[in-house]
């Protein structure tokens, strides 16, 4: 069935086919139509091609093709049915894992929803070099493009953001973005007050920007690379094994279900999988003491090696790893009360990459 989005957006670009077609105006006996035709084509042919992220990213670049050609009608006429025709891509993926979201629309519709307003071109003097940036790259993969957006143009945004968690803050920009452009382009349409179709479509928009949003802060917190140790030279390659999370009150955290102390060791048991290595996510403070505990339930499941996943100092956060064990590996003398960074520190200054860091 489809969405009541996907509805709205067909009703809306039928509306405004038919309202458009009072833009054109004659002079000198030759039809000028300031590419308004050509821009109905585009629209038909990414109907026709089934309102795929894939077909939006051509209609994106047929419009800004076209610009050169428009006047400030149909300018922003085309800003509108970016705004409304985009909603049938964004929905049919909603819901979906954010991966799959990426895949999907970080370089088909994302990049324009997080652009300028689409104008007439007399009214663009100079293009800001941040706004040129956050065009796709040729060749270039969806992770590699939000690294380089969080990097770069959207620096402010998402750059104290983790590369893992980078594509949930983009995807509430653009949300956010597309909204705020959409409520502009229909107060600024004469023809569009009385149609409560376009009052639909922004309100579609702001059901997708409340459920991107509604989480956004605790996803900043939760992101921040402070909330992993800072890897230093002992640390290795992340080799992504099985992982959990360990929260401030020490319960496991695994794929959202929460584990408190007496389920620890099944639930590793579980995550391992009869694998003999896991990844625990502890915050820097923890005290080696409660690493010890850890340690302990990890070997009562089976687990024979574990690593505490670190970051590179610097953007983008690298993932690297440090193994430790209790009872073995390089010796540091610190006590229970110390904290895991400065047990990390430690075995930086004295071993190589690959060294155990032992945990008294």
């Amino acid at each position: 069935m489809k969405s009541r989005g996907v509805t709205v957006f067909l009703a809306a670009v039928v509306a405004l086919a038919a309202c458009g077609q009072d833009k054109i105006e004659v002079r000198h006996g030759e039809t000028a139509d300031y590419n308004h035709g050509a821009l109905l084509t585009a629209v038909d042919s990414f109907v026709a091609a089934g309102r795929t992220p894939a077909a939006y990213a051509d209609l994106a670049a047929t419009a800004t093709k076209l610009r050169a050609g428009m006047d400030r009608t149909v300018a922003n006429e085309t800003e509108l049915k970016l705004l409304v025709l985009a909603l049938a891509p964004v929905e049919s993926v909603h819901g979906r894992p954010m991966q799959q979201q990426i895949d999907a629309l970080a370089l088909t519709v994302w990049p324009t929803l997080l652009a300028p307003v689409f104008e007439f071109e007399g009214l663009v003097d100079r293009r800001d070099e941040r706004d040129t940036a956050k065009l796709p790259l040729p060749s270039e993969r969806p992770n590699a493009y939000l690294t380089r957006l969080c990097g770069g143009p959207l620096a402010g945004d998402c750059k104290e953001v983790v590369p893992e968690m980078q594509g949930t803050v983009v995807a509430a920009l653009a949300t956010r973005r597309a909204t705020e452009r959409v409520r502009n382009a229909i107060a600024d349409c004469t023809l569009c007050s009385s149609d409560p179709l376009w009052h639909e479509a922004i309100r579609s928009w702001e059901a997708l920007d409340r459920n991107s949003n509604a989480t956004i802060t605790d996803v900043h917190q939760q992101a921040d690379p402070d909330n992993w140790p800072v890897a230093g030279s002992a640390s290795e390659i992340d080799p992504r094994l099985p992982e959990a999370d360990v929260n401030e009150t020490g319960e496991l955290v695994i794929a959202g279900q929460h584990y408190t102390t007496p389920q620890r060791v099944a639930a590793l048991r579980d995550l391992r999988c009869d694998g003999p290595a896991i990844a625990l996510h502890l915050r820097p403070e923890v005290p080696l003491a409660q690493v010890r505990a850890l340690l302990s339930d990890a070997r009562r499941s089976g687990a024979t090696r574990v690593a505490v996943v670190a970051r590179q100092p610097q953007y983008p956060w690298d993932r690297r790893v440090y193994w430790i064990a209790d009872g073995v590996g390089t010796h540091t003398g610190l006590r229970p009360t110390d904290s895991l960074q400065l047990l990390l520190h430690a075995v930086d200054a004295v071993s190589g990459p690959g060294s155990i860091a032992r945990v008294d």
